[in-house]
């Protein structure tokens, strides 16, 4: 319960749609939620069928989907004979379900419905889940037959990384807490907080009028977003004696994946993951860092170790920064839209000062369009070890309830015609192998222990169909744990010795139309996300 500064003040608070639709335990489903039920499936099945990158059975697509209430209730026994699904629980039959000879959603949707109602009605496991469970269950089974980064969102963490990924009605504070109080650890540059004069390391103590002593993080996190525009009351401060009551109007935040630095004459810029404020936030650290009263960077570094992705028209955005000409990427995949090609603009704002970029194991998706857009154009000298290998686009579909379901849709492919699918960018500089500082790794760098870059195209050309080049294209250069600052120190050698970076950056030069035209041809002719 909430605890008041003020005097209390009753009021009534309408909760829509909730108790009409299911009586916990009857397993009885209202005509509304059937409607909503076979809508969502509808959707689901519509979108796979039209832009999941293979062609897919409804047929087989369903019986997987029902498949996850079996493993919820093993009781549940399905079996299909002569164009009919026959529903068991205990071994009594509850019903008959006449199946489509057509590969339509619409009518194999029904039959998901139809199959969910029945069974909760006699289903004392199923019965006792709410609706989104039950829809959880069923999306859960069906994607996890189509690959591994095809995946359901429920409502409520759809939610949240809808948020993360697009933004959402807030103050702009991170918040930290300690023995049950919220001490703010963050306040974004130029948002509501920080405009009303809100300073990190205060905390706040009350969200209008509610005292947050004992509350939850995600509480917290609750009362402080609302719709644009709306008025919240902070009370902050050390303790409530020393307290200030301030009125914060929300507005649109996208958390910033963005943190830069300097390190001398060298600026440092990590990206978290790519959300829809990801370049605008990198290119205005780039345009400070050069506005330094001690004059711009004379070399950059674009840590992307870490990075499971993001948004794919960020990653463009961001190897555009960087790139006057050139391909960024290609992306093909079943359905016509997912045919792209992406040219980067002739402009480049640090104005061909020289890059290196950091990747590891864990750099993945957006973070390995960046890094091979960047390589292949010579703009920038890769370091690290190789990264993941997600070379797959998903398109995200918001459902009927608020889910999300991730479908991918395409494969993409670098400038210079591999697919990063399974490969993953192998960098120009290792160090991941047996270095122990960075002048060994750049000692053999000198020494030429590396694959050269006609090896690694080679390898790359045959590995999509080889998988003795693909080993040893991934071994070239494997990502095993090390101590991370060799990466930066050897970036710094390379910036700070222009022979050093000028040599580095010659071994990535490879033969781009002998790769072309080599290059395998994807899959069939197979709003996206890469995360």
């Amino acid at each position: 319960m909430l605890r008041r500064l003020t005097p209390a003040v009753l009021s009534l608070a309408l909760i829509v749609g909730c108790a009409a639709d299911y009586v916990p335990g009857s397993g009885a489903l209202s005509a509304r939620e059937r409607i909503l039920g076979e809508h969502i499936f509808s959707v689901g099945y519509s979108r796979i069928a039209d832009y999941y990158l293979a062609p897919v059975d409804l047929r087989q697509l369903t019986l997987d989907g029902l498949q996850g209430l079996v493993e919820r209730d093993p009781a549940i026994g399905m079996e299909t004979s002569g164009g009919v699904l026959r529903l068991t629980v205990r071994g009594h039959r509850v019903g008959e379900i006449a199946l489509p000879d057509r590969n339509t959603p619409g009518p194999w949707a029904e039959v998901t419905s139809r199959a969910i109602e029945r069974l909760r009605a006699h289903s004392s496991a199923l019965a006792a889940l709410g609706r989104e469970e039950t829809y959880q269950l069923v999306f859960e089974s069906i994607v996890r037959d189509l690959d591994e980064y095809s995946r359901y969102t429920s409502a409520e963490r759809a939610t949240y990384e809808r948020s993360q990924r697009e933004g959402y009605g807030g103050v702009g504070l991170a918040l930290q807490q300690e023995d049950g109080r919220h001490m703010i650890a963050e306040v974004t540059p130029g948002g509501p907080a920080a405009e009303a004069g809100i300073r990190s390391g205060e905390l706040v103590l009350a969200i209008d009028g509610d005292l947050t002593d004992g509350l939850s993080a995600d509480k917290v996190g609750e009362l402080l977003r609302g719709h644009a525009g709306s008025v919240v009351m902070l009370t902050v401060g050390s303790t409530l004696a020393e307290s200030r009551r301030l009125p914060v109007r929300r507005d649109w935040i996208v958390p910033n994946t963005v943190e830069a630095s300097r390190d001398g004459h060298i600026g440092i810029v990590r990206i978290d993951r790519f959300n829809a404020a990801t370049e605008r936030n990198l290119r205005d650290a780039l345009l400070r860092m050069a506005r330094d009263p001690e004059g711009a960077p004379s070399g950059y570094v674009l840590d992307l170790r870490g990075n499971p992705g993001g948004k794919l028209d960020q990653a463009i955005a961001v190897a555009d920064l960087f790139m006057r000409t050139g391909r960024i990427l290609d992306t093909r995949g079943r359905h016509p839209d997912s045919m792209q090609h992406f040219e980067a603009a002739p402009d480049d704002v640090l104005n061909g000062a020289p890059m290196v970029v950091l990747v590891d194991g864990r750099s993945a998706s957006a973070a390995e369009i960046v890094a091979a857009a960047l390589q292949d154009s010579a703009r920038a000298v890769i370091v690290g070890a190789s990264s993941f290998g997600k070379g797959s686009v998903q398109t995200v579909t918001q459902l009927p309830n608020d889910g999300e379901l991730f479908l991918t849709w395409s494969r993409f492919y670098a400038p210079s015609g591999y697919t990063l699918h399974r490969q993953g960018v192998q960098p120009t500089v290792c160090t991941s192998k047996d270095a122990r500082s960075a002048d060994e790794v750049l000692l053999s760098m000198v020494a030429g222990a590396i694959p050269p870059a006609a090896a690694l195209a080679l390898w790359r050309t045959r590995a999509p169909e080889d998988e003795e080049a693909l080993t040893r294209l991934r071994e070239s250069c494997p990502w095993k744990e090390h101590a991370p600052e060799i990466d930066l120190d050897v970036a710094k050698a390379l910036l700070e010795t222009p022979s050093l970076y000028r040599r580095a950056l010659g071994m990535t030069q490879t033969n781009i139309a002998e790769r072309q035209a080599s290059a395998p041809s994807p899959e069939g002719v197979a709003g996206a996300f890469v995360p």
